[in-house]
């Protein structure tokens, strides 16, 4: 039986966190993790317990007819062992009761054998609350067996493909014989009717998806459609679709795509749901109208702007229409969740009001910030980050600096949270209103690390992190770092899964025990209109994050002291070079930054070459160093040569090293 262990202390803001993992109450449902002892919780934490919820059995291999009888009983299919057996999400239905999930499943028996449905990508609805589905499984396969005739048109890969669906390193995904469905990031629609994954539409008609009524004749999968074709240099481009985000008012939609070549570049874009179901439209599908990309490229909404009433003077700008990569919506549907860079070297999480465009900045950790969802009321948001590990920290640890060499630099703002396949993520929780300087907020499974246990750090959390309606609850995923992550040549060696069946996923519920339950927000449709983004025209332009500063010498005034002389290089609107020179600079009175950096544009894309002597005072003792006179550099994949060291109050931090 397993046991729970919760850490009992009194409320607090968010700080450092100790966790506590498993349950008695679920034990019928919930097996193969040992219990923890008790321990004492740090002082400012808020008490968490953290379980795991039920997923299929697992399938011995992925060969045909491997997932027999005697692996589960009921002949509902068996769950891919390896560590893409979860594929994206979760998210819960909006009774609180259960949560959607994407998943491999393998080792059906050929057909005609009824439990040849359970195979390849499909969508599971799980019970979080300990009961069952009439058949006994604590999950429902909402998406196995549904008729041809009932997913006509529907987006598969390799029809409306999704980039990066799979990691291009690390251990190699499951293969199929025909390509699959898109079902990514499974969201649920308040109806209990509807659920949107990937780029298509679950629909069960007059039926809610949690009943016996909802059966796979009764679903039908609808296509969503955009004719994002847009006019790139006179040919056609077409813009895919990737990380589609529901709007809580049901009626809109958020997504990322890339901007094609020959300019490198990612939009957050926003849009109308509309079903067409004439016989104009052809097939019944769900078109996207009235689309938005979330930038402007106005001055003010630059980071950093030249000051047209002082030529030669830099000026800092407040944040403006920050989205990056977009993550999400708010809970009241009226502001868009995206990632961005406010002081050099930090990705943090941004809320950017969809009417006026005003960003306020809701993390402020030196490290990469990026899967989030925030809470029911707004109040909270939970996110992924590697601060546990301090991988960004020898790029990222000095604070106060302002973003100008990052126009060049942003890969290494981004590349280390990964190694291959494995993320270094782990879930964190932060009040809103609680943006302390440096203040990553409560690690939701933090412990002592016992190989198997919550805080595992050879378990790692992806994307996304999602809360149950009653903010009670997180629902999180992770994956078991798995070879050429660790093993071979690597020095990490590869751990043995204690899940059943050895499988590299599992699915984590984190419930804040001191909270009452919130109440639901009541969301009204949002505007179609974004008045500070671009509106896309098929045929159109595609637009793109154009707030470049032209060449040139200029003064950055820090808002408090100081200054940055800065020169920029370069031509036809490319900049190859940025160096600066600070001089007692301060934005805020408390970060003193002197010395110099210089970032160079290499010789192929995502190559950076990075000079850097620079000295933090105040509140924050610190160096930043490269080795010359080469400097160092880097690609996308981590370093190529010379040596980068930055220190904080004694802390010496350094870049992980390739493949580690």
């Amino acid at each position: 039986m397993r046991k729970e262990n919760h850490a009992s202390m009194g409320k607090g803001k968010c700080g450092g966190s100790w966790r506590v993992y498993a349950t008695a109450a679920a034990a019928a449902i919930l097996v193969g993790l040992a219990s923890m002892p008790i321990e004492a919780a740090p002082k400012g934490t808020e008490p968490v317990s953290v379980r795991e919820l039920p997923l299929p059995p697992t399938a011995p291999s992925d060969k045909p007819g491997s997932c027999t009888r005697q692996v589960n009983s009921h002949g509902t299919g068996c769950m891919s062992a390896s560590e893409y057996g979860i594929e994206e999400g979760p998210s819960y239905m909006w009774d609180g009761h259960h949560v959607l999930l994407t998943v491999i499943l393998e080792g059906a028996p050929p057909a005609p054998d009824p439990a040849s449905i359970y195979s390849g990508v499909q969508v599971i609805m799980i019970k979080t609350d300990g009961t069952h589905f009439p058949n006994g499984d604590a999950w429902k396969c909402l998406t196995c067996g549904v008729p041809e005739e009932n997913e006509v048109g529907i987006n598969r890969e390799g029809r409306s493909p999704i980039p990066f669906k799979f990691s291009s390193l690390g251990s190699k995904p499951p293969a199929f014989d025909h390509p699959q469905p898109l079902f990514d990031h499974p969201q649920a629609f308040h109806d209990g009717k509807r659920v949107l994954a990937g780029t298509n539409i679950l629909d069960c008609g007059p039926h809610q998806l949690n009943t016996s009524a909802c059966t796979p004749q009764h679903l039908h999968i609808y296509p969503i459609e955009w004719r994002g074709t847009l006019n790139n240099s006179g040919a056609g481009v077409r813009m895919i679709m990737r990380e589609l985000r529901l709007n809580p008012d049901d009626v809109h939609i958020g997504w990322n795509s890339f901007v094609p070549p020959p300019k490198f570049d990612e939009l957050g874009l926003f849009g109308r749901l509309d079903f067409e179901k004439g016989p104009k439209a052809g097939i019944q599908h769900y078109e996207i109208e009235d689309v938005y990309a979330m930038l402007s490229n106005k001055p003010q909404f630059a980071s950093v702007m030249p000051d047209p009433a002082h030529p030669g003077i830099l000026l800092h700008n407040p944040a403006n229409g920050v989205i990056g990569e977009f993550r999400g919506f708010s809970s009241d549907g009226k502001s868009a969740l995206g990632v961005g860079i406010e002081e050099s070297g930090n990705m943090d999480l941004f809320l950017t009001n969809l009417q006026t465009g005003q960003s306020t900045r809701i993390t402020s950790d030196p490290s990469y910030t990026d899967p989030a969802k925030m809470s029911p009321d707004d109040r909270w948001v939970v996110y992924m980050n590697p601060r546990q590990s301090d991988r960004h920290m020898y790029y990222a640890a000095l604070q106060g600096i302002p973003p100008l060499t990052d126009m060049l630099t942003v890969a290494m703002s981004t590349c280390c949270y990964n190694n291959g396949n494995r993320r270094f993520f782990q879930p964190y929780l932060l009040s809103v209103d609680d943006k302390r300087e440096g203040n990553p907020g409560q690690q939701l499974n933090a412990g002592p690390g016992t190989p198997g246990s919550a805080s595992d750090p050879n378990w790692n959390g992806r994307a996304d992190p999602t809360w149950s309606p009653d903010g009670m609850h997180v629902v999180y995923w992770q994956a078991l770092v798995t070879t050429p992550a660790c093993g071979g040549q690597n020095p990490l060696p590869c751990p043995a899964s204690t899940e059943p069946g050895g499988r590299r996923t599992r699915l984590m519920l984190a419930t804040l025990t001191g909270r009452r339950p919130s109440v639901r927000m009541q969301v009204r449709p949002v505007s179609d209109v974004v008045p500070w983004g671009v509106p896309l025209h098929i045929g159109g332009p595609v637009p793109t994050h154009d707030n470049h500063i032209e060449p040139g010498k200029y003064i950055l005034v820090g808002k408090i002291s100081g200054k940055a002389d800065v020169d920029i290089v370069g031509s036809e609107g490319a900049v190859s070079s940025i160096a600066v020179r600070y001089i007692n600079y301060s934005d805020d009175g408390r970060h003193i930054i002197n010395g110099t950096e210089q970032a160079q544009r290499g010789g192929r894309m995502g190559l950076v070459i990075l000079h850097s002597d620079i000295k933090t005072s105040g509140v924050q003792n610190g160096t930043k160093v490269t080795s010359e006179p080469g400097g160092y550099v880097f690609d996308w994949q981590g370093t190529i040569s010379g040596k980068l060291t930055s220190t904080v109050d004694e802390h010496v931090y350094i870049p992980p090293k390739k493949g580690a």
